[in-house]
């Protein structure tokens, strides 16, 4: 039987020169998988042998997939549009352990920059 964990994160997210910090967002933890709301943005975080990425809000949908020093491919949609856009995702560097994803980003084969993603576990 699966059970969902109700638990507490500090989120800390780095897109290029703007950092913002988020502490004791509410989430629920199944099955390796981390759901959460900041904003009004929904995330759902999948860790097994890479973390799979996936952000939804009312304007666009992400979908990456981050392997150690590996390039990866992902969606950017957007939802007014009905565009979706490819994304190629390079990560530098990925840490399990602290759940740590650092990216660059390439839409429609345009750098967009670098990224940080990291999620600390309140017990």
């Amino acid at each position: 039987m699966f059970f969902i964990k109700n638990i507490k994160l500090d989120i800390h997210i780095k897109n290029n020169d703007e950092e913002y910090n988020y502490k004791d967002i509410n989430a629920k933890y199944k099955d390796n998988k981390y759901i959460f709301d900041i904003d009004n943005d929904k995330y759902e975080i999948l860790i097994n042998d890479d973390i799979v990425f996936h952000k939804e809000n009312d304007e666009s949908i992400i979908d990456f997939i981050f392997k150690d020093n590996t390039i990866t491919t992902g969606t950017y949609y957007i939802k007014d549009l009905k565009f979706y856009m490819d994304a190629k995702v390079k990560t530098t560097k990925l840490d399990f352990d602290k759940i740590l994803v650092e990216y660059k980003l390439w839409l429609q084969d345009e750098e967009i920059g670098n990224f940080i993603f990291k999620i600390k576990v309140k017990e």
